[in-house]
């Protein structure tokens, strides 16, 4: 049994114990309304033994395969609560997808025409932000299939390498995350699509890459003017962007967090 089914099965044997006695008249009112900061206390500390590696050993990794099916082009769509993620080439054979993650990832896969579709999300879980214990999903896809990516996390770290793919569209939502993106190295035209909140976002551009950067509502923002002059407030491109061969147009829309482009 794992050491999460331990903890939230005990929780649940508590707070059910809690309402039994106070049905019976045994508890008062004010002995319950004490369990709920406790809890959230519980939660927590549950939480930063998760940060500081101390629960690491007790996650079972586990691999998976999801085959390509003879698509021409495919899209990927993750929903992550809270960990790591790592994305980047390296499938082969006749899988779109290979990876090893720790407990709670749900996937799905369905072919329409000549596109596969792809969905990877958390298991189900008594509280699904949380998740995935373990925290930890690394995925390596099919290079030189047309694809979209589309991700939306929590509390999430990623580490997502394009450089190696053939990512035609790359979109993000983000809360509180922390994102580095490689951009693709030899795709004609990679859109990019950047929403998050209180975020950290580093996007690395490849040599021989050319970019449009378009900004709204960033609050740090450093960009390599060196590489990809401003042009007007918010606005940066490179100088051969309209002749160049490989190029990505970044679109960068949020509240308070910080974007670096280099």
């Amino acid at each position: 049994m794992r050491r999460s089914e331990v903890f939230w099965g005990t929780l649940l044997v508590i707070l059910g114990v809690l309402f039994f006695l106070k049905a019976a008249g045994i508890l008062v009112g004010e002995i319950i309304s004490w369990f709920w900061p406790l809890v959230i206390m519980t939660v927590g500390a549950w939480i930063l033994l998760d940060g500081f590696g101390l629960r690491r050993s007790a996650v079972t990794m586990s691999t998976f395969s999801i085959p390509l099916q003879g698509a021409a082009q495919a899209s990927l769509a993750v929903h992550h609560g809270m960990g790591r993620v790592d994305l980047g080439a390296g499938a082969s054979g006749d899988n779109f997808l290979i990876g090893t993650s720790g407990v709670a990832l749900n996937h799905s896969s369905r072919l329409v025409g000549d596109r596969l579709e792809v969905s990877m999300d958390v298991g189900p879980s008594i509280l699904p932000f949380l998740g995935p214990e373990g925290g930890v999903w690394a995925c390596q896809l099919r290079s030189g299939l047309p694809m979209s990516i589309s991700i939306e996390a929590g509390a999430s770290q990623l580490n997502v390498d394009l450089s190696q793919l053939h990512v035609t569209r790359f979109e993000f939502q983000g809360g509180a995350s922390s994102l580095r993106l490689t951009l693709p190295k030899e795709v004609p035209n990679c859109l990019v699509q950047i929403e998050a909140g209180a975020a950290s976002i580093q996007v690395d551009v490849p040599d021989g890459v050319a970019v449009s950067l378009r900004t709204q509502g960033v609050g740090s923002m450093q960009v390599n003017e060196t590489r990809f002059p401003r042009v007007e407030t918010g606005v940066f491109q490179s100088s051969d962007f309209g002749a160049a061969p490989h190029r990505a147009e970044i679109a960068v829309d949020g509240g308070a967090f910080s974007f670096q482009l280099a």
